[in-house]
């Protein structure tokens, strides 16, 4: 039985994926953690639907309706996965030291590939794409009703949780 979820939740995760790799190569400009949230919210009532061809075998509602939730949870996970990459340091680093020439760079080289400035830039980009703030050009930041909501939300979240610092 084990083997079975498991191997369902792989075939899930493998079809969202391709899903989504299929999509963002014909709409190259698509934001791609946009496009994994799509893909995932628009196929789990398709998998709640397909849920007794996708299991081999009837479902109740709660078994249709835990498959669904655990293709979502399989969406979270590749949304996840893919903003690792760009929002952790360490694996940026690693990013960038496996595309150097021999996987070698030095330090100043290193700073001018992906540095603090980079780093700040590219996700209030994001964030003006996804609509949570504009920039001005010049340079004045400012806060949509979405980025209110989104901060307050992560603030609520951060007191819950007594998270004092990012770090």
């Amino acid at each position: 039985v084990l083997a079975r979820a498991i191997a369902i939740a792989v075939a899930l995760f493998a079809v969202q994926a391709l899903a989504v790799a299929a999509i963002a190569a014909v709409l190259r400009r698509a934001n791609v953690y946009a496009l994994i949230v799509v893909v995932a919210c628009a196929t789990a009532p398709l998998v709640f639907l397909a849920g007794a061809a996708i299991v081999g075998q009837p479902l109740s509602i709660e078994g249709r309706t835990f498959l669904a939730l655990m293709h979502l949870s399989l969406g979270g996970f590749l949304f996840h996965f893919m903003t690792l990459p760009d929002r952790s340091v360490t694996l940026r680093i690693f990013v960038e030291l496996l595309l150097a020439p021999r996987r070698t760079l030095t330090l100043a080289a290193l700073g001018s590939r992906y540095g603090v400035r980079t780093m700040v830039g590219s996700r209030l980009d994001q964030l003006e794409q996804g609509q949570f703030l504009t920039i001005r050009p010049d340079g004045v930041i400012t806060l949509l009703p979405r980025g209110q909501r989104f901060g307050r939300f992560v603030t609520a979240g951060r007191r819950l949780f007594n998270i004092t610092s990012a770090n």
